[in-house]
């Protein structure tokens, strides 16, 4: 197997970096939550890493975990990467110009609340493979901190260059509005 499952960030061990979708590297901390990705705010460049997101697809936002804003299963005050859930399309869409041994990040979406989900991911390796997460079932609540962790780590000296993100109804009966993740972990190649 190429992609090695990480259902923690700690799995990617000492050294890893965040990504806090509110605070932008290139302009500093977004003051007006949500606001849209646009194409100012698709490419985070980071000493370390590139990070794009996809805004080609569905519209995708940034907003914060609270109350008042994305009151879901992410730990209070934790940045918030929300993509459209559009049919056949991927919700969360991430590409890595600077390819990366590890990536991941808690799921979660907009949608009832108390309804079970199935939080999914998939990385795709240098050499085009896609390989998928195994899926992880949460309950959509409140509570924070309880949204599941999504990721892995690239195997035989193979690198990560994207990511999507998605929730799906396991029975099939509601299609969330909106997917969600926090603070993207990741682990640049070639970093200890």
């Amino acid at each position: 197997m190429s992609i090695q499952t990480a259902p923690s960030a700690d799995d990617f061990g000492d050294h890893y970096y965040v990504a806090d979708w509110t605070e932008p590297p290139q302009t500093g901390p977004l003051t007006h939550l949500p606001c849209n990705v646009d194409r100012q705010l698709a490419r985070w460049l980071y000493d370390e890493a590139t990070i794009e997101i996809d805004i080609d697809g569905p519209p995708a936002s940034i907003s914060r975990c609270s109350q008042l804003l994305f009151n879901y299963n992410f730990a209070t005050n934790d940045g918030v990467l929300l993509g459209d859930n559009l049919a056949g399309r991927l919700p969360v869409h991430l590409r890595f110009p600077t390819p990366m041994r590890s990536v991941g990040a808690a799921v979660s979406a907009i949608g009832p609340v108390g309804r079970d989900y199935l939080a999914q991911c998939a990385l795709r390796l240098d050499d085009g493979q896609w390989w998928a997460v195994q899926p992880v079932q949460a309950r959509l609540s409140r509570k924070r901190g309880s949204a599941p962790f999504m990721g892995g780590t690239a195997a035989a000296g193979r690198t990560i260059v994207e990511a999507w993100f998605d929730v799906v109804d396991p029975l099939n009966q509601v299609d969330f509005l909106r997917v969600a993740i926090n603070g993207l972990c990741f682990v640049p190649d070639g970093e200890a």
